[in-house]
């Protein structure tokens, strides 16, 4: 089995990536980078500029996030297959989490401008990503509402 083709079938696995034809996904695969990282070696930091955005092919990492009190949370892991660093760049603003590998981990950097040019061309990636956005954006404002309700049943 041919490295193109496993990266094809790689991107193909990512949900707002799937409809894309076996073209596009080829010269997405094509203009991306195999980057590998070592135990606990970082991905990107919380607050850094967007450059580009990671999948996950083997290992797992973990996405941290500071408040601003200085404590560090972890609130995700990562395994394969995973879609992580597109927010910062669909959207042109800082990293809002670290990432650490916590083993040896495999990537597919997709680089910023890659994906924007993949997307200008693509009005169905283009709907892919806004459904993706939006259904993360009612994840959390779900995930805010139960916090809340925790919270007030803590107090009471």
């Amino acid at each position: 089995m041919s490295k193109l083709k496993d990266e094809v079938d790689l991107l193909r696995s990512i949900p707002m990536l799937a409809s894309l034809p076996v073209n596009k996904l080829k010269l997405l695969a094509f203009a991306s980078d195999h980057v590998s990282y070592g135990e606990n070696e970082i991905l990107f930091k919380q607050g850094d500029e967007a450059d580009a955005a990671y999948i996950v092919i083997s290992g797992c990492a973990d996405v941290l996030v500071e408040s601003g009190g200085g404590k560090t949370s972890k609130v995700a892991e990562l395994g394969p297959n995973s879609f992580v660093g597109d927010m910062a760049i669909l959207c042109d603003i800082p990293r809002t989490a670290t990432v650490r590998a916590n083993v040896a981990l495999d990537t597919l950097r997709i680089r910023k401008e890659h994906m924007m040019d993949l997307m200008k061309e693509s009005p169905v990636l283009a709907m892919a990503v806004l459904k993706e956005l939006v259904q993360r954006l009612a994840k959390t404002t779900h995930d805010l509402s139960d916090a809340r309700e925790e919270i007030a049943r803590l107090q009471a």
